[in-house]
């Protein structure tokens, strides 16, 4: 009985850590981004429009959702193609910033970076000071 007792006590200690360790966020060690929720990820079938920010940059318009996209590379004709196409992962096809997903326009493909969702004043701002290069709306071109 003894032996039993001085093994339980060990035993509900490392379950009361482990649970405790298991409702913490979950930040990465090198200070990057946590695991995107997926209402975070963009649905390619709910894309109405985008606009061009820059070579590494696409504010992205999915109805009541919009993002912000910045992309690992610069992607010199991105402000010229008349048409893109998100590329998410292989199960839901949802872009949230991961390895694998890539902006495809123009026989080219950029490899995204990040995925923010931003709120409707934020996307406003950022797309009125944008748009001398103008905005693309999804469907259009090729």
């Amino acid at each position: 009985m003894r032996h039993a007792l001085a093994l339980a006590l060990p035993l509900a200690a490392a379950t009361a850590l482990l649970a405790g360790c298991a409702t913490q966020a979950t930040t990465p060690p090198d200070g990057s981004a946590a695991v995107p929720h997926p209402v975070e990820c963009i649905d390619p079938s709910l894309v109405r429009g985008w606009v061009y920010v820059d070579d590494e940059q696409l504010l992205v318009d999915a109805g009541r959702r919009k993002y912000r996209v910045r992309l690992a590379e610069r992607c010199f004709a991105l402000g010229t193609s008349p048409g893109l196409v998100f590329k998410g992962d292989h199960v839901s096809n949802r872009v949230c910033g991961h390895a694998g997903e890539y902006v495809v326009f123009a026989h080219e493909r950029c490899r995204i970076h990040r995925v923010e969702r931003i709120d409707d004043e934020t996307y406003g701002k950022l797309r009125d000071a944008n748009r001398a290069r103008g905005e693309v709306r999804a469907g259009q071109g090729d």
